[in-house]
């Protein structure tokens, strides 16, 4: 099954930062070469975002999450991938940056929103979107 190529646009970023909702922190509509990121640490502010990826083509290849604290922040996230070996089709990111302390659970749910809107080439898993049942909550039979 092969998926449908989505393309890193203007609209595709303003859609991204929609489904962020109230823990979008701000836009930042302008993409970034992998070289920025890794070597010029344009994004070292920001230690909570859902990052995306795109290759010389403009299709978006991946999306992800940061969730860090200290010192730590998206570029030492998307440096990561760059060791692992796992960035060599991209170029061009873009960074939906998100309220510095906003929960892990959410922040991952936002990474869900987006990438099933996007969808990823290169993204095997997506965290779930759904809602958590509150405790206590019976679906009833």
């Amino acid at each position: 099954m092969t998926r449908r190529r989505r393309a890193l646009s203007p609209e595709a970023y303003d859609t991204a930062c929609d489904l962020a909702g109230a823990s979008l922190l701000r836009r930042i509509p302008a993409a970034a070469t992998l070289l920025q990121i890794v070597e010029e640490k344009l994004w070292s502010e920001f230690a909570t975002a859902v990052y995306i990826a795109a290759d010389s083509n403009n299709a978006v290849r991946y999306v992800g999450s940061a969730v860090r604290s200290g010192l730590a922040n998206v570029d030492d996230r998307i440096q990561e991938h760059v060791r692992a070996g796992l960035a060599t089709r991209w170029t061009r990111l873009m960074v939906v940056p998100l309220i510095p302390d906003t929960e892990v659970t959410i922040v991952r749910r936002v990474e869900g929103r987006i990438g099933a809107v996007l969808q990823p080439l290169d993204t095997m898993r997506l965290p779930t979107i759904r809602a958590r049942r509150p405790a206590g909550f019976s679906t009833g039979r």
